[in-house]
């Protein structure tokens, strides 16, 4: 079983890494040889707004980062660094490639998972006090 000290810091590990690698992409989006010409081609040959190529370009470059290296979120909290596989680097890329936002719906999730264990536990807990909950305690 994973120390919940270890998951935190490969978790934090992995969203620094993702948030350099989103900073690092929104300069190259943002910049206006990609607006005035690559975006408006791509949008010309495709038809308008119908495909964005930027969150591939963001796999892309995650997984090249993760695999060139290899770096593996699933093998270290399996403690079992070195032994990453193609594709838990390909699964860590695309987590790495989600960015802050993936990173927030993560974390925000991982809260959501945590509350509903304490209320599991106090609930399990009231319950062998011989306590009876009722739906008013909340």
């Amino acid at each position: 079983m994973v120390k919940i000290e270890t998951f935190i810091e490969i978790l934090l590990q992995f969203a620094v890494l993702s948030l350099i690698i989103e900073r690092s992409l929104y300069q190259v989006f943002d910049s206006k040889i990609w607006k005035n010409c690559l975006e408006k081609r791509i949008d010309e040959q495709l038809g308008g707004g119908f495909f964005d190529i930027k969150p591939l370009i963001s796999i892309c470059v995650s997984v090249s980062i993760i695999y060139r290296f290899k770096l593996d979120m699933i093998a270290n909290l399996l403690e079992r660094p070195e032994q990453p596989t193609l594709l838990s680097m390909l699964l860590t890329g695309f987590f790495v490639a989600g960015g802050s936002t993936g990173i927030y719906k993560f974390f925000k999730q991982l809260r959501k998972v945590r509350e509903e264990h304490f209320k599991m536990e106090m609930l399990k807990k009231n319950t062998e006090d011989g306590q009876i909950p009722c739906e008013n305690d909340k």
